[in-house]
Parts: structure tokens; C-alpha cells; sequence
């Protein structure tokens, strides 16, 4: 084209415009078509339920404009000069002159300047405004809407399953999900035990310390020293008693302790087995659990081994049987919630490998199985943790037991001025102390017999005078406990007893209330037996106390 500045600078500003025209009009035809497409694809996605809702990512919605700008760019109609001249002159109505000014490149002849000078004229009477006007307010407005009732059905479609896809996909991420809370609560839980442990064994230390003072103190008793050994003994067992209370902190606990044996001939061999394991536990071994645990470890590592789903399954049945047992046994028998919380979990892990495992597993659930299987594999060493847990608090509670067994042997031969620290040069361990404790009652028991047909055959009952009784504490005994106060129920019956032997006559009005106050006060005793942690071997004493009280002969004696 010649030299006209004008002409050019009107030709080529016109050109932009339709440039941008036909942009405009390519990214609103391809977006209609985008956002139709991810229309009709989101129906059926969420009316077939080929994808799960829950796993529907957003993110995908960004992709829309991108594909709507490519679609454009690449499919748009491209304006060249002579467009634009056909534009100018069919808007100035110039006759084709912008057109031949266009072309003159390619064409000779004399008329060249004058078509140049005649462009030019017309070019200041000419703005690309009007030749090429913008008008995208309304393609706008259609898209707008097109976009939002593509965002409504996206937003408020309801999603169908009648395939049952939707189904199975939910129930394996909620499984997945599930795995990894096990995996991590596991964790966890495996930390806090350490610590538990740390504790544990420094209370096992503190308990033979106690233990070893007592058989210490046993050896400084004297027959003559009643009094100063009983305090000894006293505090020796108020010690005893309360960590026999730390350690029964656990109500589950203290129930097992408790939980009778079945003793029916017909018994299953499942509740004969864990009748055995309970036997075992309060003898403060847990050999048979572990075994059975151990076992169960084995099937799985078997399992996980396996090359055919069927081979597979077969493990799993036998896992989960074996799994059951140890279940039931720490829910129902042992009462420790936290090995069978342990349990569960791998209860539930093995039953999430179990159903993805089949022939037709997706790649989805057979990752799935993988997880829960390694999320099994922890469950059982955190149940191996918890039931060595459980182990050591019944080993801590049968030492106590014992101890506590041999403490009542020895203040019942103190009571009969039997207690001779002097007999336990041999006595080592507390079974010691507890079978030389076993054959000196058997033989005051013998001596009481005779002084007992002595005093039926008329003989006196005592020569009075003071005791020879040495109260001095024994030898090598440091108090270091606080004295406990008298209680007022004490106090109370020593006056009632004092004032009954006193006096030669008892109201029969003032007899029945005490009789009716002694039933209510047995009453509230019982109950704080059945309520309250005493120790075992002490409730037959407490009770045996009433009974005497019962069967004492309210006539005074002249």
C-alpha cells in the first residue's frame, strides 16, 4: 500500500477491533459449548453415580475457562487488512476505496494516487468507534446465566446411586480414613504406655521395699510385746492397704479380681479356656493369653503371606475366631478396657482386609487392604503392650494379697501372744513367714481347746493381777506413720460395753434399742463392704465381728 499515514492508521485501529470482535464472539460460542459439555458430564456422574460426590474435586471447575480461552484463541476467525477496508467502506459507504487503497500494492496504474488521495480525505471523517462498535453487555449476560445455573445444578444436584458405586466407594474411603486413625491413636497410646511402664516398675520397687520392712519388723516381734506390735502391725497394714487400693484403682480391675469361676460340667471349651486364662491372671501370669495372642499374630502374618484371595479368606475366619476369644475374655472377664479397645481395633482392621480383598478388588481397595493390614499389625503389638500391662498389675496385686494374707496371720498370733520374731531365723520369702505363721495358729488352736475343758471342768478363769506385758517398741522399729485418731464408733462401744458390765440390771427398753442400733450399724457395714475397696482379707474379720457382737449373752453375768 502506498504512503498514506491516515488511511493506514484507520485501517489498522478498525483491523483491532475486529480482532477483538471476533475473540469475543469465538470465547462466547466455545464457552456455551465448555459449559454445555460439563453440564451434561455432571448429569451423569451425579445420576448414575459413577464418581462419588465426596470425592468430586472442585479444582476440576478452574479447567472451564481455560478450555473456553484455548477454544478461542485456536478457533477464532482471523481479520487481515483487506477485512477491515471491506468493513470502512461498507460502513462510510466509499465505494470499495479502502478496499483498492488495500490492493494497490498489487495493481499498476496512474489512478494509484489519485485512489491514495481520495483514502486520505476520507480517513479524518472516519472513527473506528462506529465502524467496528463493541457490544458484549449482551453475550455477557448469557453466559452469566448459562454459568450460574451450571454452578446451581453443581451445587444443589443430589447425587443418585443406582449402580451402588457411590456406595462402595464411600464405605472404602470412611475405611481408609478409619485405618489411619488406628494407625495413628496406636502411636499414641504405644507412648503413653512406655511412660506407664517407667511408673509401674518404680511402685514394684516401692512395694518390696514395704514388703521387705515388713518381714524385718517380723523378725523383731516379741510374745511379751503385744501392744507395741500391734501398733507395728497396724501401720504396717494401713501402708499395705492403700496400695492395695492404688493398685485395684480400676473398677474393671477390682471386678475381675472378684468374677466367680463357672463350675458347670457342660461348659463350652471356649468358656472352659477362659476360665483357665482368668485362673492364670489372679495368679499374676497371663503365659496362656499371651500364647493365645501370639498365635493370632501368627495367622495374620500368614494372611498377609497368602497369594489367593480364597487362601486369604480362610486366614481371616480363623483370625477373627481367635481375635473373638481374647475380645471377649478382656471385656467380660478381665474388665480392661484398654486391651480390648486394643482388640477392637484389630478386630476392625482385619474385617476391612477381609472385604477388600476379593477377586474383583479395585486398585483402590486393594491399597486399602494393604493399609489395614499393617494398621492389624500394630493393633496387635499394642494389645501385646496392654496385656503385659495387665500382667504386671496382677502380679503387683497378688504380691500385695500375700502380703496382706501373711499381715492378718501375724496379728491374729499376736492376739494370742504367739508372735515370736524369734521362730523366723529360716524364713526368707513371705510363703516362708505365711507357712510358719499357718502351723503357730494351728498349734494355739490346740492349746486354746484345752484351756477351754480346763474352764468347763470348773476351774478359775485367771488369777488377775497386772500383765507382764513389755509395751516397748521392738527392736530395730522406726514410726513413720501418723497415728490415726480413735474413731467415735469405738469409743461408743466401749462405753456401751463398759456400762453394760457395770451394771447388775439392763432395761429390756435400752437393750432393744442398741439391739436395733447394733442391726443398722451391721447393715451399713455390709454395705460399705460391697461399696468400698477393703481389702479381701479383711472382710471376714469385719464380719466375724458382728456375729460375735450377735451372739453375746445379754444377761449380765453375777
Amino acid at each position: 500500500m502506498p504512503e498514506a499515514p491516515k488511511s493506514t492508521s484507520l485501517l489498522s485501529r478498525v483491523q483491532s477491533r475486529l480482532k477483538v470482535n471476533s475473540l469475543a464472539r469465538a470465547l462466547f460460542v466455545s464457552g456455551l459449548v465448555v459449559v454445555g459439555v460439563s453440564f451434561a458430564v455432571l448429569l451423569v456422574i451425579r445420576l448414575m453415580g459413577l464418581v462419588p460426590q465426596s470425592q468430586e474435586n472442585p479444582l476440576w471447575l478452574l479447567s472451564i475457562p481455560g478450555l473456553m480461552i484455548v477454544s478461542a484463541l485456536l478457533f477464532h476467525r482471523r481479520v487481515g487488512q483487506q477485512s477491515a477496508a471491506r468493513a470502512v467502506d461498507s460502513h462510510a459507504r466509499t465505494k470499495d476505496l479502502f478496499l483498492t487503497l488495500s490492493s494497490l500494492h498489487t495493481s499498476a496504474g496512474e489512478y494509484q494516487p489519485l485512489v491514495t488521495q481520495s483514502a486520505e480525505d476520507k480517513a479524518d471523517q472516519i472513527h473506528p468507534t462506529e465502524v467496528v462498535p463493541f457490544q458484549f453487555a449482551q453475550r455477557l449476560l448469557v453466559m452469566v446465566g448459562v454459568v450460574g445455573v451450571f454452578a446451581v445444578t453443581a451445587v444443589f444436584l443430589p447425587q443418585f446411586d443406582p449402580l451402588g458405586r457411590v456406595e462402595a466407594a464411600a464405605k472404602t474411603e470412611n475405611q481408609q480414613k478409619e485405618m489411619e486413625s488406628i494407625r495413628k491413636t496406636n502411636k499414641e497410646r504405644a507412648k503413653a504406655l512406655t511412660k506407664k511402664k517407667i511408673a509401674a516398675t518404680e511402685s514394684k520397687k516401692m512395694i518390696e521395699e514395704r514388703i521387705e520392712k515388713l518381714k524385718k519388723d517380723f523378725r523383731t516381734m516379741k510374745p511379751d510385746k503385744k501392744q507395741a506390735n500391734t501398733r507395728v502391725l497396724g501401720e504396717h497394714r494401713m501402708d499395705l492397704s492403700e496400695k492395695w487400693l492404688t493398685a485395684a484403682a480400676s473398677e474393671q480391675f477390682r471386678r475381675m479380681l472378684k468374677t466367680p469361676m463357672s463350675g458347670s460340667m457342660a461348659q463350652s471349651a471356649r468358656k472352659q479356656k477362659m476360665n483357665e486364662w482368668m485362673e492364670e491372671l489372679k495368679e499374676g501370669k497371663a503365659d496362656k493369653l499371651k500364647e493365645q495372642l501370639k498365635q493370632a499374630a501368627e495367622t495374620a502374618k500368614q494372611m498377609a503371606e497368602a497369594e489367593t484371595p480364597a487362601e486369604k479368606r480362610e486366614l481371616a475366619n480363623k483370625l477373627q475366631e481367635q481375635l473373638q476369644d481374647l475380645q471377649k475374655f478382656a471385656r467380660d472377664k478381665a474388665g480392661s478396657k484398654e486391651l480390648n479397645d486394643a482388640l477392637k481395633k484389630a478386630m476392625t482392621a482385619l474385617k476391612a482386609a477381609k472385604e477388600n480383598n476379593g477377586e474383583e478388588a479395585t486398585a483402590e481397595q486393594k491399597k486399602l487392604a494393604k493399609k489395614a493390614m499393617e494398621a492389624l499389625k500394630d493393633s496387635l503389638k499394642l494389645s501385646e503392650q496392654e496385656m503385659q500391662q495387665l500382667e504386671d498389675a496382677a502380679k503387683e496385686m497378688k504380691r500385695l494379697d500375700e502380703a496382706l494374707e501373711t499381715l492378718r496371720q501375724a496379728e491374729k498370733l499376736n492376739a494370742q501372744n504367739q508372735l515370736d520374731g524369734g521362730k523366723c531365723d529360716q524364713c526368707e520369702s513371705l510363703e516362708d513367714y505365711k507357712e510358719l505363721y499357718s502351723q503357730l495358729m494351728q498349734e494355739g488352736q490346740g492349746a486354746s481347746d484345752q484351756e477351754k475343758d480346763v474352764n468347763e471342768g470348773g476351774e478359775g478363769q485367771g488369777r488377775g493381777g497386772a500383765s507382764s506385758e513389755d509395751d516397748t517398741e521392738p527392736e530395730g522399729y522406726v514410726d513413720e506413720q501418723e497415728h490415726p485418731q480413735v474413731a467415735e464408733g469405738r469409743i461408743l462401744l466401749s462405753m456401751k460395753t463398759k456400762d453394760y458390765a457395770e451394771n447388775e440390771e439392763v432395761d429390756p427398753n435400752e437393750y432393744r434399742k442398741y439391739a436395733e442400733a447394733q442391726q443398722r450399724l451391721k447393715g451399713a457395714v455390709q454395705s460399705a463392704i460391697e461399696t468400698e475397696d477393703i481389702p479381701p482379707q479383711y472382710v471376714d474379720g469385719i464380719k466375724g465381728y458382728f456375729d460375735k457382737l450377735e451372739k453375746a449373752d445379754p444377761t449380765p453375768k453375777k
